[in-house]
C-alpha cells in the first residue's frame, strides 16, 4: 500500500503560495506587513501559544506554520471533537465581542472546539500592543492554498458548503487543471431558509456525514457560518471545519484579492470596498468603528482558553425513576425543576399548562408551586383536581414579583426554578433542552422561544435598557425593525431566534433560574408590582457573575395579554420603566430616559391609555393611584 507522502508544512507553504512564504533561507521579493519578520509565534510549542481577548472575543496567537500544523494534524486525528476554524477581524468583533449578540456562543464547553486565528491589521495591532510581541495575520483567504496542498499531501477527503451552485461549479473546473490530486467528496449549497431551519439543518448534517468529508469548507458568510458550524457542525462529521466566508468567491475567481501593497499596508478593506461598495459599505463604514471601539476598549490578554462564562450554573440532578410518569414531586423533595406560577383569574389557563407540564415530568422530575392572586377561588378549585400541586393562597394581589416571593417560600430544594406565566403551553422537550443549555454553559438563567397562537416567534429577546434605545423606541416603536441594536431595545432579528446565544433580558412569561444564581441574587423587587420585574431581576443576575442564555429549541406557546390592558396598566408600565431607570442609570441618565419615555407616551396620546401613561410619568403623585400590591378580597389590579 502507497502512503501518501507527507510534506514539512514549510514546504506547503511554499508550494501553495511561494510569493508569501519562501523557503527558509531564500529571500523572495517584498512580504505583506504580517510576514516581513519573524513573529513572536515562531517554533512556539502550542500549549505555551497564548489566547488573548479582541474586542472580548477569544483568539490564539500563532504563526502560519504552526496554524497550518494544527489543522491538519487535527483533520488526520482518529478520534476527538470536531474543529472549527475562524479568522477574526472587525467584523468577527462585531458579531461575536463585548457586547455582541453572539458573545460566547463559540466558547467551550460545546461539541465543536474553536480556533480562532487574527485577521485583519487592527487586531494584528492590538496583539502587538498587548504582548509586546509582533503577530501575523492569518486570513482563510491566505491560509486556504497551503490547506489544500495539505489535504492533498496526507491523503484527506474535502467537501465544500456555501456558495452558489454556480461558483461551486467554478471551483470545481479549477481543481480539474490545477489541483486533480485533491479528493473533493462533496459539494451542497443550501438555500438560506435550510440554514435557517432546524430539522432541514441537521438533514443536510446527515447528508455531509454520509459523503464523509475529513475538512469542510463552509462559507455561508458571517457570522452564519460561525452558527452554523456550532449548532450542527459535530453532526457532519467532518474533523475540521474550516468557516472561510469569503474563500469560496476567491477560489472560484470571483472576488480578486487584494495587491500586495495594499495588504502589505492594512488596506484590503479598502480593496475589497471598491469592488463590493454595496455590500460591504456598511460594514466597513458604519459598522467597523463600532468594532474598533470595542477592539480599543475591550482588549486583554489570558493566559488560557476560558472555559465558560460562569462555573457556577448548578448540575443537573438525575431523574428519580420511580414516580409514576407525568406525576408531579412534593415540595418537601429535591427536584430536577422547581416550577413557579403566578395566577390571577386564570382558572381556564391552568389545567392546558399542568397537562403541557407533566409531559415534561417524564424526562425529569419537576414539582409545581402555584401563588394565586385571584379574588375568588376559581382558580384554586381548578388546581385542586391536580392534587400533586403544590398551591399557595397570598390573600390578596401581590403582583407577579410579589408572587413569585411567596411561591419560592414553600417550593424547596431544587437544581433550578421555573418561572411561568400561567396562559403558556410548553411543548415536549423544552424543559430538558432549557436544563441542557444551563449546564453546557454554565448559564445562571436560561429562556425559550414563545410562540403566539398563529405559530409566529414573539420578539420576547431584550437588550439592556438605556437612554438611546428609549429614544430610538420612542420615534420608531416597532417601525425600522432592522435598525441598530442600540436604537432599539427590543430585538427584531429573526436570526437571533434561530441559534442560542447570551441576551440581556427577556419577557418574564418563561425564566429558568439555576438554584446558585436564585441564591446569589435573592428575592425579587417587589416595587415593580407588574412590568420590569423580570428586566430588574435579569440585572442582577449579570451583577452576581451569570450568563443569561436563549435556547432555540425550547419552545412554548403564549398567549400573552393574561394581565389584562387598560390605561392604568399602560401607565403602570412606563412608570415602572421610569422606576428602573431611577434604580440604576444614575440621576442624570434616569433623568433623560424619563425624558424619552413622556416623549413615546405623547407621541401616541391618540391611542388607548397612552394619556394616563403620560401624565404618571410626568407627575409621581400619581403613582400611588396606579395598581399595587394589595391584602384582603381587594385584587389590587382595575
Amino acid at each position: 500500500m502507497l502512503l501518501p507522502k507527507i510534506m514539512p508544512t514549510g514546504e506547503l507553504l511554499h508550494r501553495a503560495v511561494p510569493h508569501l512564504y519562501p523557503r527558509r533561507g531564500v529571500a523572495v521579493g517584498r512580504l505583506p506587513d504580517q510576514r516581513q519578520q519573524k513573529t513572536a509565534g515562531s517554533g512556539v510549542p502550542a500549549s505555551e501559544t497564548p489566547w488573548v481577548s479582541l474586542g472580548g472575543a477569544p483568539v490564539k496567537l500563532m504563526d502560519a506554520e504552526g496554524a497550518l500544523r494544527e489543522i491538519l494534524d487535527r483533520a488526520a486525528a482518529p478520534d476527538g471533537p470536531p474543529l472549527g476554524v475562524c479568522s477574526a477581524n472587525l467584523d468577527h468583533i462585531r458579531h461575536f465581542g463585548t457586547g455582541s449578540r453572539w458573545i460566547g456562543t463559540l466558547d467551550p464547553p460545546g461539541p465543536v472546539e474553536w480556533l480562532t486565528l487574527i485577521d485583519g491589521a487592527p487586531l494584528a495591532t492590538e496583539a502587538q500592543r498587548i504582548t509586546s510581541k509582533t503577530w501575523p495575520r492569518l486570513a482563510g483567504s491566505d491560509l486556504i492554498q497551503p490547506l489544500l496542498a495539505g489535504v492533498a499531501a496526507r491523503g484527506l477527503h474535502l467537501g465544500f458548503l456555501g456558495g452558489s451552485e454556480e461558483t461551486q461549479k467554478l471551483i470545481a473546473g479549477k481543481f480539474a487543471t490545477e489541483r486533480p490530486e485533491l479528493a473533493v467528496v462533496g459539494w451542497w449549497a443550501p438555500a438560506r431558509s435550510t440554514l435557517g431551519d432546524a430539522a432541514a439543518s441537521r438533514k443536510l448534517a446527515e447528508e455531509i456525514r454520509a459523503a464523509a468529508p475529513d475538512v469542510l469548507v463552509v462559507g455561508l458568510g458571517k457570522p452564519r457560518q460561525e452558527l452554523w458550524i456550532a449548532e450542527y457542525g459535530h453532526l457532519t462529521g467532518a474533523k475540521v471545519l474550516l468557516a472561510f466566508g469569503a474563500v469560496v468567491d476567491f477560489l472560484a475567481g470571483n472576488v480578486r484579492r487584494a495587491p500586495l501593497w495594499a495588504s502589505s499596508h492594512g488596506l484590503e478593506w479598502a480593496w475589497r470596498l471598491m469592488l463590493e461598495p454595496r455590500r460591504l459599505a456598511r460594514r466597513y463604514l458604519v459598522e467597523g468603528p463600532e468594532a474598533y471601539v470595542k477592539l480599543r476598549t475591550s482588549s486583554s490578554c489570558i493566559l488560557e482558553r476560558r472555559t465558560r462564562f460562569s462555573t457556577t450554573g448548578n448540575p443537573v440532578p438525575e431523574p428519580v425513576p420511580s414516580r409514576a410518569p407525568g406525576s408531579f414531586v412534593p415540595v418537601t423533595e429535591a427536584a430536577d425543576v422547581a416550577v413557579v406560577v403566578v395566577t390571577y383569574n386564570n382558572a381556564d389557563d391552568v389545567g392546558p399548562l399542568m397537562a403541557s407540564l407533566r409531559k415534561e415530568a417524564a424526562e425529569v422530575s419537576i414539582k409545581v408551586v402555584v401563588a394565586d392572586n385571584s379574588a375568588d377561588e376559581r382558580t384554586v378549585l381548578e388546581l385542586a383536581h391536580h392534587p400533586d400541586v403544590t398551591t399557595v393562597r397570598t390573600g390578596g394581589n401581590l403582583g407577579y414579583a410579589g408572587g413569585i416571593n411567596a411561591a419560592m417560600t414553600v417550593a424547596g430544594e431544587a437544581g433550578s426554578y421555573l418561572i411561568l406565566n400561567p396562559d403558556l403551553r410548553v411543548e415536549p422537550g423544552a424543559v430538558t433542552a432549557m436544563l441542557r443549555r444551563m449546564k453546557e454553559q454554565g448559564a445562571g438563567a436560561v429562556v425559550p422561544v414563545l410562540l403566539d397562537d398563529d405559530g409566529s416567534i414573539y420578539p420576547s429577546l431584550r437588550r439592556e435598557p438605556g437612554v438611546l434605545r428609549a429614544l430610538g423606541d420612542a420615534a420608531l416603536g416597532s417601525h425600522v425593525k432592522g435598525r441598530p441594536g442600540w436604537l432599539s431595545e427590543m430585538d427584531f432579528d429573526p436570526e437571533s431566534y434561530l441559534h442560542g446565544h447570551r441576551v440581556d433580558w427577556a419577557t418574564g412569561a418563561a425564566l429558568l433560574i439555576s438554584a446558585a444564581a436564585a441564591g446569589a441574587v435573592g428575592a425579587w423587587d417587589e416595587q415593580f408590582f407588574l412590568y420590569s420585574e423580570e428586566t430588574d431581576y435579569c440585572h442582577r443576575v449579570r451583577d452576581a457573575g451569570f450568563g443569561i442564555w436563549f435556547e432555540p429549541s425550547a419552545r412554548m406557546w403564549h398567549e400573552r395579554g393574561g394581565s389584562g390592558s387598560s390605561p392604568q396598566l399602560a401607565a403602570l408600565m412606563s412608570v415602572n420603566r421610569v422606576r428602573y431607570a431611577a434604580k440604576y442609570l444614575g440621576r442624570g441618565r434616569a433623568l433623560a430616559f424619563r425624558g424619552a419615555v413622556l416623549a413615546a407616551e405623547v407621541a401616541r396620546l391618540n391611542k388607548p391609555g397612552h394619556r394616563d401613561a403620560a401624565l404618571a410619568v410626568l407627575s409621581q403623585r400619581r403613582w400611588e393611584a396606579l395598581p399595587h400590591a394589595t391584602q384582603g378580597s381587594r385584587a389590587g389590579m382595575p
